[in-house]
């Protein structure tokens, strides 16, 4: 299965999301903020990346997507967005793989992160 690095300020969210996409079979390291989130991305080299954008400013979460898409242009991205409209018309909106609107349902997350595995 896959790498994956799920990235979310949310630590309840971001707890429940990560088991399960272990009980899925995934390896999942998780970051509640940017600078963890890129410290987790050298150590781990993920195939997927669940983000959510707001950490705690779209702006963010924006940025991690440009430094990940450019350090790493083969890995998936999934945007967790709960405000469309912090990607939508952005640069950064070509750069991620997928969108899923929140709250996401578990099979839906589970499904976008099997599309790489």
């Amino acid at each position: 299965m896959a790498r994956v690095l799920l990235v979310d300020d949310d630590a309840g969210a971001s707890e429940i999301r990560k088991m399960l996409l272990e009980r899925d079979g995934h390896q999942v390291s998780t970051a509640t903020g940017a600078a963890i989130a890129r410290e987790q991305f050298d150590q781990m080299s993920p195939e997927c990346i669940i983000l959510d954008l707001r950490l705690p400013s779209p702006e963010d979460g924006l940025a991690l997507v440009r430094e990940f898409r450019q350090a790493k242009p083969d890995v998936r991205i999934v945007v967790l967005a709960g405000w469309r409209a912090d990607l939508e018309g952005r640069p950064e909106q070509q750069l991620v793989d997928e969108v899923l609107s929140k709250p996401v349902r578990s099979e839906r997350l589970i499904t976008a992160v099997r599309q790489r595995a």
